[in-house]
């Protein structure tokens, strides 16, 4: 007992000692047995494997759509052409993705997969977020999209100013 209060005075004696660690969610995990006090800090990241559920649309409810993969960039105003370009690929693809939306397998690859053959760059937008998300370059188009948890999530926009799809 008298040893167990000593560390307990030596850590809290020791609580403003050296610098201060800020961390955005971190988890603390144990570096060494309990009786020291080091401690790791260790960023968390979302899982990219789920239980399938159901990602086709319910048109009946209501739900609240999550902030998007995305960030919203200035783009130039879509063309007719563009619009009917994109709207065919976002057609062509979705099916794919609901599929592997469905399974519960939000890994790169996976998703890579869905889109073969198109000029697609799939990405994690987010380690915290379980969820995906791609662009697609189409001619005077891209196709922008995620696959979250129940959800997937197509967009046909306009190129940034210098013709590109980011």
């Amino acid at each position: 007992m008298r040893r167990a209060l000593g560390l307990l005075v030596l850590l809290l004696g020791c609580a403003g000692c050296g610098g201060t660690v800020v961390a955005t969610d971190p988890v603390l995990t144990l570096e060494r047995p309990i009786g020291s006090a080091s401690v790791e800090l260790v960023p968390r990241t979302a899982p990219t494997r789920l239980p399938p559920r159901s990602c086709t649309p319910d048109p009946t409810t209501v739900q609240a759509v999550p902030a998007p993969l995305i960030p919203r960039v200035a783009r130039e105003p879509l063309s007719p052409e563009g619009n009917v370009a994109g709207n065919e690929v976002a057609a062509k693809i979705r099916p794919a993705l609901e599929q592997v939306c469905a399974s519960g397998d939000f890994s790169l690859d996976s998703t890579r997969k869905a889109l073969a053959g198109q000029d697609a760059r799939v990405f994690r937008a987010d380690e915290t977020v379980t969820g995906v998300a791609f662009v697609i370059t189409v001619p005077a188009a891209c196709v922008l999209g995620e696959l979250r948890p129940g959800n997937v999530r197509i967009s046909v926009e306009g190129t940034t100013k210098d013709a590109r799809c980011e």
